[in-house]
């Protein structure tokens, strides 16, 4: 029990961490000028971007493809 909720909480932190890292090194969205929709919209992308790698990261470790 300990170690699943330990692993949900390293998914979550590597799911965060993925999207900012794409939001503010690919999109630059971090800089000023930038509008905020412009923001909004990479900020979508950037976190669904994250969500999308790190899910299917975990179920290929997880299932041992």
């Amino acid at each position: 029990m300990f170690s699943a909720i330990i692993f949900v909480c390293l998914m979550l932190l590597l799911f965060l961490a993925g999207g900012a890292a794409v939001h503010m090194g690919v999109f630059k969205s971090h800089k000023q000028g930038k509008s905020l929709a412009s923001k909004t919209i990479t900020g979508i992308l950037s976190y669904g971007f994250s969500a999308v790698f790190w899910f299917f990261s975990y179920t290929h470790f997880y299932l041992g493809w």
